[in-house]
């Protein structure tokens, strides 16, 4: 199945007149980016799974897994502030340049706070309705403990899920969106092409941290991880099929307002669970853990250079 569809795509590209050359570098790094994303992601699923069959002192396993989730948020901070942000602002430079439209407002800003603002509000609109749906174990349970309010208790609840499914959604959207760049990109394709593996998989690797610090079940950790490998290639298949129609400038300003807004969101998520993550004990280890991951991400983009 797999070879008919790259045969189809090897046809459809002949006719277009793309270099074979090219065209087998973007087949390749898709298949690669889909294994690479696979392996990087369910390794330390694999690993920390039979960690927790095999040890005795559940506060050493919390404690590794806490670094380890320093370490992922410190990449996905740096893969927002020194990649995400920056290739969303000169794409809106660059789009409104070929549109040849000045802008006097700052319109690439404003989407940024709208995707901001769009998770507060989301998260206090969903604490709204879980206070009023509360149920009376809840209650109970705020009476037994009285350092713990019944809008704390929700609270942890609300945030721990939206911000999983908000994670999710960025780093997919970010990979399809990236995918679509190599699928049309045609100068400089081999370097951008080993960037993009070593940092998706660095992204893997981080994001099967986050989901497992956070305790989910396996059906649903697997099926984030399998999303989120498939984005990226999902991206370059769609870029090869559609050769061409994605320089429009109507799908521009669309792809811009999606950036936008996904680096918004991505900006509150990264920025609050770095902040959350330095709290607590072991403060130190896990600000070193956070910057060792911040310092690989900025290793690997510096690649491009």
């Amino acid at each position: 199945m797999m070879m008919m569809v790259f045969s189809g795509v090897l046809q459809v590209m002949d006719s277009s007149g793309v270099s074979p050359g090219l065209l087998h570098i973007k087949l390749l790094t898709l298949v690669l980016m889909l294994g690479s994303s696979l392996l990087c992601g369910f390794s330390p699923v694999c690993v920390m799974r039979r960690a927790t069959r095999f040890s005795s002192d559940p506060g050493s396993r919390h404690r590794v897994l806490s670094l380890a989730s320093c370490l992922a948020c410190g990449v996905f901070l740096a893969s927002c502030l020194l990649e995400l942000l920056p290739d969303f602002l000169n794409h809106m430079r660059d789009t409104f340049s070929r549109l040849h439209i000045t802008l006097h407002y700052p319109l690439s800003e404003f989407l940024l706070a709208m995707g901001f603002l769009l998770v507060l509000v989301v998260e206090q609109m969903l604490l709204a309705f879980r206070e009023q749906t509360s149920d009376v174990s809840l209650e109970k349970q705020a009476l037994i403990d009285p350092h713990r309010s019944r809008s704390s208790l929700s609270s942890c609840a609300v945030d721990a899920g939206l911000r999983v499914f908000l994670l999710l959604f960025c780093v997919c959207v970010r990979a399809f969106l990236e995918g679509v760049s190599v699928g049309c990109q045609r100068e400089r394709l081999l370097e951008t092409c080993v960037t993009l593996l070593l940092h998706k998989a660095l992204v893997a690797f981080s994001l099967a941290v986050r989901l497992t610090h956070h305790a989910l079940r396996r059906t649903l950790v697997a099926g984030a991880l399998l999303l989120f490998s498939v984005s990226g290639p999902a991206g370059i298949g769609a870029a090869l099929a559609l050769e061409g129609l994605t320089d429009g400038p109507q799908v521009q300003l669309v792809r811009c307002a999606v950036e936008g807004l996904t680096a918004g969101i991505f900006i509150n998520v990264c920025v609050l669970e770095s902040v959350w993550q330095e709290s607590g004990s072991h403060r130190i280890h896990k600000v070193a853990f956070l910057l060792t991951g911040f310092a690989l991400v900025t290793a690997v983009l510096f690649s491009k250079v």
